[in-house]
């Protein structure tokens, strides 16, 4: 715990002694006399005067009488008399001394220094021989010395040789951690998961093995004749290959992959060594069984891996030297490959950490959710492939994203890169998450990072998550009782020596497998109050007690504080800390991510001095109001909005919005007086680079401004096979990626599905296909699969959520449905656009300021990229819904114009950066808000 009162007593130290005297000691007296007795008289006085005493007395000795004091006068009184102190403090009265008995003291006081000066002459001679005795017992004869020399010679030698072979050994392991990234992304591409062709048996009867193989060709040169047989993807993993499909002539290097259809004839040549995998994809509905198919080379120059005999299934053994990719050949047969490296290494994942141990992990649940029947994997929020991508893909992505980007502006000189920055969240991916806010959290903290900021991102510890070490503890009173917060820490290094000090506060409060917040079937936890307000304790001592990289943080930061579970973080800032003068040059931002949840509580239940350890002053407030709890009400987060330094929202319209009585939720006044100092500002949040289709690994094809409309088709026409759907480029297919709940907008679109799949003679109505995946109430779960039972064929709903999907819906869409009742920023309407798939949005939040609405053809053509409607009704979103799709059917220019207009925006962090920046820099030079 910081030292306060430390902090205090050392402003009230006394003034400063004479500087020639140490400042423990006392002022000297006359060597030769003891302290209890009277100072020395001066020779010229009369004998039954006292004498004065010397200028600089200790503190608790009277100042001296003036010379001309009579005979009878006694001693001077006991040296506690408070009214002299301040002669002590250099106050001036000496001067009152006539000139005699002033040069008398002052010949005194040289008298004294010279003594002084001469014992420490006499110490300073005494240190000085015993160091040279102390080096007379331990010194080193010459051969020995040699000897010490030449030991640490050979020592420095064998450092710089261990440095230099571990350097080696780093920079292969980054090759060979290159060349399964890129495989690994290739086979992603696959129109199906990767894990679901894992582990298939080999049906009898000849049907082909749906799986992975290995096969590779002769070092020598070679070409051989394919008839593809079945659908199949191959993938280069070492080497190259040049075919010819028809007139295409192709060259398949190492790290990519090719799409390969039944029925088409391939021409392959390879001049070394190549290894490859086939992906034999599942039959089609209509197409004939297949026969096991890959590179028909002559038996003397290729051998493939071993296959299963007819009817048996692959053992256990068998899977599990096949999970990661290959499928391995016995040794026999490799005996015979004398020419060919035997190294059979398995791809793995680009991410190399384990998964969390946390209930709200995506990557276990990424792992672990794929059904034995080959369903898609089943997680429990969108947009969880994120984590899958390492902190060294991530910064090539930014590279190459900064590269490709001409037309961007410049990148806004920030003034406080010097400022560290500590984000405070209840949730951060990959460790802990329930929807979007984990996923911004995580966002801020590489961001930051990578713009320069010392940065550091706290969050509870719900889980033993690996990798993180213990670094320090603390004491933290609250709730009537000390508490001890532990913390753990991880850093991770995004490349170009800048990194994030990822913290987790420990507490046994913290510890619920049955959610973060709440039950799954119930309310929150009784006790959120009191873990939410230790985190925020905790996140505050966190600068000032945890050394990290050899330092603190410090003072002088800028915390982030996010949504209602870190709105006492201001509170505690301004009420416990500044008051005891720490964190003055500090500031806190508060953001706002869903004003729809705000921690309220009764007021009786936690009182400000007996719970929260504040005074009475901070009731003010935290006074909140509840139809339920009355004015007998804390609010966590009106508190913190009201003490934050500024407010920030994740879209300039939803910080109009919350303004309103409507969508202030009761803090509109609040916010209104706070934005009329110009503390609330609205920024759109970012999306990340993964979210690209130039880069894309996860779809069948990879397409950006030029050929966007090719990449499109492939790509629909892909996941219209994988679907189930029918193919047919010319009907809309209709996109939906969320939770199904009534803030979605899910029963408006639900209301609406009979109207669009009903053929009305009109040529749009019934010319369209729906994908629907989410997950949430179940009544609207239960919807879903009976559309889908009513409209087989036409209709796909999946209950659940399978990031790798979700890359390539909104690759294959048309449009994409959000209707939400409000919606703060949105993300998914942000991916939609980057892949010319067009929005039908409700005008609301952050999806008014991220879609252009085409209301008008002639005026908006040129800007629009998608539709608006006004009214959270049905009837609206079939007005606009009808037309987007009578332009798709009947007007393609004006839609190919939306598409190129919707694809060249730019909605990536490093301009939702440049505005957190800008706004850094003007929290940190403006005075504080309430202090």
């Amino acid at each position: 715990m910081f030292d306060y009162e430390h902090l205090d007593m050392a402003e009230e130290e006394p003034a400063p002694k004479a500087p020639s005297l140490p400042e423990e000691e006392p002022a000297p007296k006359a060597p030769s006399l003891p302290e209890e007795e009277s100072a020395p008289k001066a020779p010229s006085l009369p004998e039954e005067e006292p004498a004065p005493k010397a200028p600089s007395l200790p503190e608790e000795e009277p100042a001296p009488k003036a010379p001309s004091l009579p005979e009878e006068e006694p001693a001077p009184k006991a040296p506690s008399l408070p009214e002299e102190k301040p002669r002590l403090r250099g106050s001036g009265d000496f001067r009152t001394l006539p000139r005699a008995a002033w040069e008398r003291l002052h010949g005194r006081f040289q008298q004294a220094s010279s003594q002084i000066d001469e014992q420490a002459s006499g110490l300073e001679a005494k240190i000085v021989k015993t160091e040279k005795e102390f080096r007379s017992k331990v010194s080193l004869t010459e051969p020995d010395e040699a000897s010490l020399r030449s030991l640490v010679e050979d020592m420095s030698l064998r450092v710089a040789s261990f440095v230099t072979r571990v350097d080696h050994e780093e920079e292969q392991r980054r090759t060979v951690s290159e060349r399964r990234r890129k495989a690994t992304d290739a086979v992603s591409n696959a129109s199906l998961s990767f894990a679901e062709f894992l582990g298939r048996p080999e049906p009898v009867g000849g049907d082909s093995s749906r799986g992975l193989r290995v096969a590779r060709s002769r070092t020598d040169c070679g070409e051989a004749i394919q008839m593809v047989d079945c659908d199949e993807y191959l993938v280069v993993v070492t080497g190259e290959f040049r075919l010819q499909k028809g007139e295409e002539e192709l060259i398949v290097r190492e790290g990519e992959g090719i799409f390969l259809e039944a029925g088409e004839k391939v021409l392959w040549k390879w001049d070394h060594l190549v290894q490859f995998i086939t992906i034999h994809l599942p039959e089609r509905k209509g197409r004939q069984g297949m026969v096991d198919c890959g590179v028909q080379a002559p038996e003397e120059k290729s051998l493939w891996a071993t296959k299963l005999e007819p009817g048996r299934a692959k053992s256990r053994e068998e899977l599990k030297r096949g999970e990661m990719g290959y499928l391995k050949m016995p040794a026999e047969q490799e005996s015979r490959r004398s020419g060919e490296s035997v190294d059979t290494t398995d791809i793995k994942e680009a991410s190399e950490s384990a998964p969390s141990e946390t209930d709200v992990s995506a990557r276990a649940e990424i792992a672990n959710s794929t059904s034995p029947s080959g369903d898609m994997n089943r997680i429990k929020s969108l947009s969880a492939f994120e984590q899958l991508v390492d902190n060294t893909e991530r910064l090539r992505l930014r590279e190459e994203m900064e590269e490709r980007a001409v037309d961007r502006p410049a990148r806004y000189g920030a003034r406080h890169l010097n400022t560290p920055v500590v984000i405070v969240s209840s949730e951060i991916n990959p460790w802990s998450k329930t929807g979007g806010l984990a996923m911004v959290a995580s966002s801020y903290a590489y961001e930051f990072a990578i713009r320069g900021h010392r940065t550091m991102a706290v969050s509870p510890r719900y889980a033993n998550y690996e990798g993180c070490k213990r670094v320090g503890s603390t004491k933290a009173w609250l709730a009537g009782q000390e508490h001890e917060l532990v913390y753990y820490h991880q850093r991770q290094d995004f490349g170009n020596g800048r990194g994030c000090d990822y913290v987790f506060v420990d507490h046994s409060c913290f510890h619920r497998p049955q959610g973060l917040y709440g039950e799954p079937t119930g309310g929150e936890y009784p006790d959120n109050c009191f873990r939410f307000s230790l985190l925020c304790i905790a996140a505050a001592e966190a600068p000032l007690v945890l050394n990290l990289g050899g330092s603190i943080y410090g003072q002088e930061v800028c915390f982030i504080a996010n949504d209602w579970q870190t709105g006492m973080l201001p509170v505690y800032l301004l009420y416990k800390y500044k008051r005891n003068r720490t964190f003055l040059k500090a500031r806190c931002m508060m953001v706002l991510h869903n004003l729809g949840y705000q921690g309220k509580y009764r007021m009786s239940h936690y009182p400000m001095d007996r719970f929260f350890g504040l005074p009475d002053v901070a009731a003010k407030d935290l006074q909140g109001e509840d139809m339920h709890f009355g004015e007998d009400c804390i609010n966590l987060l009106g508190g913190g909005v009201r003490v934050a330094d500024r407010v920030l929202t994740v879209s300039p319209n939803y910080a109009f919005e919350i303004q309103t009585p409507e969508g202030g939720h009761g803090l509109h006044t609040s916010l209104r007086e706070k934005a009329s100092r110009k503390r609330v500002m609205g920024i759109l949040n970012g999306i990340s680079d993964e979210w690209n289709p130039l880069t894309d690994p996860h779809i069948v094809m990879r397409f950006g401004k030029d050929n966007f409309e090719e990449g499109k088709r492939c790509c629909k026409a892909e996941l219209q096979r994988q679907l189930g759907l029918l193919e047919d480029p010319s009907l809309c297919l209709i996109g939906f990626c969320g939770r199904l709940c009534y803030q979605k907008g899910i029963h408006l679109i639900m209301e609406s599905l009979p109207w669009l799949m009903r053929d009305e003679g009109n040529g749009v109505n019934g010319y369209v296909q729906i994908a629907l995946m989410g997950k949430g109430d179940m009544k609207y779960e239960s919807q879903l699969r009976a559309a889908e039972e009513s409209y087989r064929g036409r209709v796909c709903a999946f209950v659940g959520f399978d990031p790798i999907i979700e890359h390539r819906m909104m690759a294959a869409c048309d449009i994409l449905l959000m209707p939400s009742q409000y919606e703060p920023c949105g993300l998914p309407q942000m991916y939609a656009q980057q892949y010319a798939t067009l929005p039908v949005v409700h005008e609301t939040g952050g999806l008014k300021d991220s879609v252009r609405g085409l209301w008008s053809s002639e005026h908006d053509k040129k800007h629009a990229t998608g539709f608006m409607f006004d009214g959270f009704d049905p009837n609206k979103l079939k007005e606009r819904l009808y037309q987007a799709m009578d332009i798709f059917r009947h007007k393609k220019p004006l839609w190919r114009q939306m598409q190129m207009n919707a694809i060249k925006c730019d909605y990536y962090w490093p301009q939702a950066i440049d505005e957190y920046e800008r706004n850094i820099d003007q929290v940190m030079e403006d005075d504080p808000c309430c202090w």
